[in-house]
């Protein structure tokens, strides 16, 4: 019985951390996306300037809660 409660322990550990690993890659992809959209050249049209920044904005500030934010409370949490 101890075991069985072991290995179930470590597959959960292993599947948080595969999850968090996963979640910090896909936010990373995000903020890269973001400043890509955010590089607009001078001679666009303002709207559609004004798409891609706003659109840049939203994937960078998306991807900082979903990478950063767990980093952030993974090392100040106390385990």
């Amino acid at each position: 019985m101890n075991s069985e409660f072991g290995e179930l322990s470590q597959a959960r550990y292993r599947s948080r951390t595969t999850r968090r690993r996963v979640l910090i890659v896909v936010g990373l992809l995000l903020i890269a996306l973001g400043y890509l959209l955010m590089g607009v050249s001078p001679d666009s049209s303002s709207q559609w300037a004004l798409f891609r920044v706003m659109a840049g904005l939203g994937c960078i500030i998306i991807g900082f809660g979903v990478a950063v934010l767990p980093l952030v409370s993974q090392w100040t949490q106390s385990d």
